[in-house]
């Protein structure tokens, strides 16, 4: 009977370890479990104010980035030098071919070489610059190429040479004014109704209603002069 109740005790310290010892690894797997649920907690709200500001940046690059880096380009020195230089050269080919006629035209006695109009070889200087203008890279779209990956703030400050500030801002203001009066904003279906109005139809439109309100008070007065008749009568 005592070694019974001896191995029946012995049985029941080895349970109640048991249960202590799971006690203890349920109450450290919830802790743990604790701890992992407020990572994933972190790492979602990371994801979504990520995904809010890749929203935002890409949102930007379509509706102002692509036409901002374009009107840079177009009013910078690093494209319109080009430019100017193949017009220029135009312009020299074009005298050089109206001092031609002209001077056979004259049959002046002074040696056409001698004059500073004179350039034969314009043309082939006109024909050269195309194809260079043409194969032209220009490093402000480089460096463009190499925002990949960098924050939308880099794209935004990055300018090309000898850029005309003065005239992208209005560029830009110009569109930013267009793209406000874009939708079905009440808004801007008032900005349509205005800029719709035709000046000559408001006109017409007034006349119209004019010669209504005469033609009323004609009647009105010819009601009066035969009410009046009636009652002499």
């Amino acid at each position: 009977m005592k070694a019974a109740m001896s191995t029946l005790k012995k049985e029941n310290e080895g349970l109640v370890k048991k249960e202590e010892t799971l006690a203890k690894r349920v109450e450290e797997l919830t802790q743990k479990h604790e701890v992992e649920v407020s990572e994933l907690k972190k790492q979602v709200e990371a994801l979504e104010a990520s995904r809010v500001q890749l929203t935002e940046d890409n949102k930007w690059l379509i509706e102002h980035g692509f036409q901002q880096v374009i009107t840079y380009l177009l009013h910078s020195a690093e494209f319109n030098s080009v430019l100017c230089g193949v017009y220029g050269k135009i312009l020299e080919h074009g005298r050089h071919q109206g001092y031609v006629a002209g001077y056979k035209a004259c049959q002046s006695s002074d040696p056409q070489d001698k004059s500073s109009l004179y350039r034969p070889e314009a043309l082939k200087v006109l024909k050269d610059s195309v194809p260079e203008m043409e194969r032209l890279t220009y490093p402000y779209v480089g460096e463009i190429s190499k925002c990949f990956g960098k924050p939308i703030s880099v794209l935004q400050d990055l300018k090309p040479c000898g850029l005309d500030e003065a005239v992208c801002k209005q560029v830009l203001g110009s569109l930013s004014k267009k793209h406000s009066c874009s939708g079905d904003s009440e808004e801007t279906l008032s900005c349509a109704d205005e800029g719709s109005k035709d000046p000559s139809l408001e006109a017409s439109g007034t006349a119209v209603e004019e010669g209504k309100k005469k033609k009323r008070a004609k009647k009105a007065k010819g009601d009066e002069a035969g009410a009046s008749k009636s009652v002499v009568l």
